[in-house]
């Protein structure tokens, strides 16, 4: 067996044997999901276990998993030259006995121990401490471009990349976001990889990014960082929200979302921004949404900060910190 700590960030692959459904909550970043059981395999096992006994629910289990060994293995083979690491919920039977298998096969291949559960208290452990480069956030009006910004940079965490969610009432339209765990996980991973830089872009943001939370240790650090202003023109901004939300339109979506809003806008202003959408004024509704809604909301915020800098690129703000 080895300790997360002894693994984590090293060469190793990593096969998450759980379930599909545990697997999509969370999982180590970059892991490999070859599971013993399906969703509906393990809900069974899981109630023999709980309402008949443990010896019942072993014998079904290996009932399940005779019938897909072959298939199992074959695709194992992929991966016989890496150095494998497998866990499970717990580090108990499902990881021990793929191990066990494995190792049959001459695989080079060991246990994670406790597994999955203790990864996550690794991943809150280290959140509180791994170092964090100094940091230099970026504030901007909605549709301003900070997130591009960041993407073009080495140095940088995408927060809201890392949700999977914008962080707004439209914040989800055409992203599928992340749970609590899988962002901390991705989080944890984006640290390590820039935590010998000498400084770190990052977005002006809430704590709450959708249903996620940034950890506080780093929000308090983004409290006390370097501001940085990025200027946009309106027109541009538009544009830029009508290619992110609009590439495939779910007008009955942004209906929802425009009731939302109502309280804010007034309930004409949301029945015409509606009778416009489903004209197929796309372009027009952004607009009105942009100046009426989340620049009334956002803009005393944005300009109340002091900001070190203000720049319309990337490239600017590069050489800011040349």
């Amino acid at each position: 067996m080895k300790k997360i700590e002894e693994v984590y960030g090293k060469a190793y692959l990593f096969v998450d044997v759980r379930s599909p459904k545990e697997f999509a909550e969370d999982h180590i970043p970059r892991a490999v999901n070859i599971p013993l059981f399906s969703n509906e395999e393990r809900a069974i096992v899981g109630t023999l276990y709980k309402q008949v006994g443990k010896d019942v629910a072993i014998n079904k289990g290996l009932e399940i998993v005779g019938h897909k060994l072959p298939e199992m293995i074959q695709e194992y083979q992929e991966y016989k030259e890496k150095k494998i690491v497998v866990y499970c919920w717990r580090g108990g039977m499902r990881s021990g006995s793929v191990v066990s298998l494995l190792k049959s096969l001459e695989f080079d291949v060991v246990q994670l121990e406790k597994g999955y559960k203790d990864y996550r208290r690794f991943v809150r452990e280290e959140l509180d401490r791994v170092p964090i480069p100094p940091l230099v956030i970026l504030y901007a009006l909605t549709g301003s471009g900070k997130t591009e910004m960041l993407q073009q940079l080495e140095n940088s965490i995408d927060l809201e990349g890392l949700a999977q969610h914008r962080g707004s009432i439209f914040g989800d339209v055409g992203l599928k976001p992340r749970t609590q765990k899988m962002f901390d996980s991705l989080l944890l991973q984006r640290l390590y990889e820039i935590q010998e830089e000498d400084h770190v872009f990052i977005e002006g943001e809430s704590r709450k990014i959708g249903n996620t939370m940034i950890p506080l240790r780093l929000w308090n650090m983004m409290q006390k960082a370097t501001k940085v202003k990025v200027l946009c023109p309106t027109e541009q901004r538009v544009e830029r929200l009508y290619k992110e939300y609009c590439h495939s339109l779910d007008v009955p979506l942004l209906v929802q979302k425009i009731h939302y809003i109502e309280q804010h806008l007034g309930k004409k202003k949301a029945e015409d921004l509606i009778e416009m959408l489903e004209a197929g004024k796309v372009k027009e509704v952004i607009q009105i949404i942009l100046l009426e809604y989340y620049d009334t909301l956002y803009k005393h915020t944005v300009d109340s900060k002091e900001y070190s800098f203000e720049v319309h690129t990337v490239k600017e703000l590069e050489s800011c910190f040349a």
